[in-house]
């Protein structure tokens, strides 16, 4: 991919950050049908390269942190993209409970641009609850404090499931699309990675699902779906074209 058209993503994301949860929306799907596109294409002209004896990316682990109220759900949402997106893997650490760290690991393209759109789903994560709290908090307020937190969470929760389940649902396409001899070079990468992983020791987590469930969850889930659809046009006349 050019610079150009990663430089596209970038204000993309940026904008999407800045913006009504509508129109996020399409900024978003459009920023992550290119990021697909990118990895799928990198893929490729990475098994070429190797084919011919010449560089190929390197696996490497990059580590997020999350701290705060969200922070459980956040490194949730990291989960969800880095499963939907297949060609990466993660690890997990709960540190002191204040913090929350995820390794991503994969090629380099391929974490670096996972690694934006987290960054970019976390902020348009918070809109969408404020914008959902809004408009549903009177169905809260005979509840306690915690469990109006807890529906908060819950939604979060929700939207991270949503998100990464439509970037699978983005990634599948993008591969038809491009091919039988795409999903090889894939599933090539995927075991690359997967045997990188074998070879680290790890300690199994312990899974964090108390905000698992509920109406919040389900509307949060549908908002992190529509967060990364793949199937509307841009807005017009905003600027920022392909």
């Amino acid at each position: 991919m050019s610079e150009k058209k990663i430089d596209l993503i970038a204000q993309l994301l940026a904008k999407a950050e800045s913006t009504s949860p509508e129109e996020a929306e399409a900024l978003t799907e459009h920023a992550e049908r290119l990021m697909v596109k990118y990895m799928v294409d990198q893929a490729t002209i990475d098994a070429k390269r190797a084919a011919a004896g010449s560089y190929s990316e390197k696996i490497v682990e990059v580590t997020v942190r999350f701290s705060g109220v969200y922070r459980g759900e956040m490194i949730h949402m990291g989960s969800s993209i880095a499963r939907g997106l297949k060609t990466l893997r993660c690890m997990q650490s709960s540190g002191n409970g204040s913090s929350f760290t995820l390794w991503l690991v994969g090629f380099e393209s391929d974490v670096a641009q996972a690694k934006a759109l987290l960054e970019s789903l976390q902020i348009q994560s918070m809109v969408a609850v404020r914008a959902w709290w809004k408009e549903n908090k009177d169905a809260y307020l005979h509840r306690s404090g915690y469990d109006q937190e807890k529906a908060r969470r819950s939604f979060v929760h929700g939207f991270g499931s949503g998100a990464g389940k439509r970037v699978a649902a983005n990634r599948q396409q993008t591969v038809q699309e491009a091919g039988t001899g795409t999903e090889l070079v894939l599933v090539s990468r995927e075991s690359k990675v997967q045997a990188h992983i074998d070879a680290i020791s790890t300690r199994k987590g312990r899974s964090r699902n108390a905000t698992a469930g509920g109406a919040a969850n389900s509307q949060g889930y549908r908002a992190g779906q529509d967060a990364n659809t793949g199937d509307k046009n841009l807005t017009q006349g905003r600027g920022i074209t392909a």
